[in-house]
């Protein structure tokens, strides 16, 4: 500690707090003094915050950090801004998303507000501190800031709109198996017609031809009721209404190599519609949808997703040497890009792994360039070639519609051992809601 005059600032915080704020309280922490400039002139703070619920205190967190160096900023503007921070605590941390959400230096992250000379006095920095404009333009910064933060070690600090971009909101699918009681009361737990479910037997017009390619009939793999979805963020890019329906071949023909027949079909009248029975050797396991959103990055073996951004001389070279196994390395750190995923993906990766939109999850390599290459094999796709890089780049123009995973509770629910099925798409057929462009392939052990 130095013998700068923190006494003022000192004073302050020991009347300010405690301070109630929404679901629990600001608190000085265990440091005494609880304010003090360290030996490098850097004013510290020793902060805690109580969480409470029905007046029970629920947990406890207490941190350290620094608020800046004390010579910056004339000793008045330190009280001014320390009293107005304390004082909008609570407005502050609403911001952010509340209590749940923040840590004990959460409460000083608009910090950017000592830069603005308008703010003068303590009151002055309450009224900004609720002004929701300015909440805005500061957590824009916070989180430009942490995003370049995870990017530097990436060589990507200059394309953090591009990355954040490559965000994608998801719709996971929780399943459940659907069972009944007994035969009596098999219709009373029939599923409803036009409802959401993976499996069993799909609900289509009466006389509509069951769905084939090549005169194989497909297997039913899900429908999807849109307008009980629509009310979901993440299904923006889906009509928001009717019923989707998905059919796939396990076995792709001949001629088609890796890629695997599939149908969506979009029916518009739910009225319409009737149980048919799929055929007993074809049908699949039963079960209900539960929906809840996730965000996601793309994966680690989806890796071009990132080098994209990098210079395409740079990122060809590396493939090349890639390609000659002469231990090179990928443009991209390996450990700095696995960081960034896990910071900013929400996903739950706990099996099974149903989902709408978003990115796929990978058992072996990168299925954006799975579906690329799958109709024309995959002989030289990894040696750095012209012909190779293009095909990289080809794959970021595919967007995935379902994932089905093959095992629900370990038991297979696909014919394939494990792994996933995908529908993909190209990002412009999506857009148009042209279901006649979807592609399927899959990922096994």
């Amino acid at each position: 500690m130095t013998d700068l005059p923190t006494d003022p600032l000192l004073e302050i915080l020991l009347r300010l707090l405690p301070a109630t704020v929404d679901g629990g309280r600001v608190e000085v922490g265990g440091a005494q003094p609880p304010l003090w400039c360290d030996e490098q002139g850097s004013l510290r703070l020793s902060l805690r915050i109580v969480y409470v619920e029905d007046e029970v205190i629920m947990d406890v967190r207490e941190s350290e950090f620094s608020l800046g160096r004390l010579a910056d900023q004339p000793l008045p503007r330190w009280q001014a801004y320390l009293e107005g921070t304390l004082r909008a605590a609570a407005t502050i941390l609403r911001a952010q998303g509340g209590l749940d959400n923040c840590l004990p230096f959460d409460v000083f992250s608009f910090h950017a507000a000592l830069d603005d000379p308008a703010l003068v006095d303590a009151d002055d920095f309450v009224a900004a501190f609720g002004d929701a404009e300015r909440q805005a333009a500061w957590i824009e910064a916070l989180e430009e800031g942490s995003w370049r933060e995870l990017l530097e070690p990436c060589g990507l600090a200059d394309h953090i709109a591009e990355v954040r971009a490559l965000q994608r909101p998801s719709i996971r699918l929780q399943v459940e198996a659907l069972e009944y009681d007994g035969e009596d009361d098999e219709d009373e737990d029939e599923p409803i017609v036009g409802e959401s479910r993976i499996g069993g037997d799909p609900d289509l017009p009466p006389d509509f031809p069951w769905p084939s390619v090549e005169g194989e009939p497909l297997i039913f793999v899900a429908q999807f009721d849109l307008a009980a979805l629509a009310d979901l963020p993440a299904a923006a890019e889906l009509p928001t209404a009717g019923l989707l329906s998905f059919f796939y071949s396990p076995c792709p023909p001949d001629d088609w190599h890796l890629e695997h027949p599939v149908a969506v079909l979009h029916f518009t009248d739910a009225s319409a519609l009737v149980r048919r029975p799929a055929p007993p050797r074809d049908r699949l396991r039963a079960f209900a949808i539960e929906p809840t959103e996730e965000t996601q990055m793309p994966a680690m073996e989806s890796m071009y997703a990132y080098e994209a951004l990098l210079p395409a001389k740079q990122v060809q070279a590396a493939y090349e040497a890639l390609g000659r196994g002469d231990g090179s390395s990928p443009p991209i750190n390996d450990m700095a890009l696995a960081n960034l995923i896990s910071s900013v993906d929400d996903s739950d990766f706990e099996r099974p792994m149903f989902r709408l939109l978003g990115h796929p999850a990978s058992i072996q390599g990168d299925p954006y360039l799975d579906i690329e290459m799958a109709r024309a094999g995959w002989d030289g796709w990894q040696t750095g070639s012209d012909e190779a890089m293009a095909a990289h780049e080809r794959s970021r123009s595919w967007r995935l519609l379902l994932q089905v995973d093959a095992s629900v509770d370990g038991e297979l629910l696909l014919n394939q051992d494990g792994g996933f099925f995908y529908f993909f798409m190209p990002a412009d057929a999506l857009a148009a809601h042209d279901w006649s462009r979807v592609r399927g392939c899959l990922q096994c052990h």
